[in-house]
């Protein structure tokens, strides 16, 4: 699915969610009170994309 400007993406990946605003080059991990930021290598276009960053981002946080 496409990624449409000004809106945004919630996606648990590996048991951890992730919040995404359209268009930026962060994403933030929900983590209580305390959301982890990270900063992606590219701008993904579709939600298969984003969950690769993201999958990326998960395995490396074990």
């Amino acid at each position: 699915m496409e990624l449409l400007p000004n809106c945004y993406t919630d996606l648990c990946v590996n048991g951890k969610w992730f919040h995404y605003d359209h268009g930026e080059s962060s994403v933030f991990m929900l983590n209580g009170s305390k959301p982890l930021s990270f900063e992606l290598e590219s701008l993904p276009k579709t939600e298969d994309e984003l969950e690769s960053h993201l999958s990326q981002i998960a395995a490396s946080l074990i």
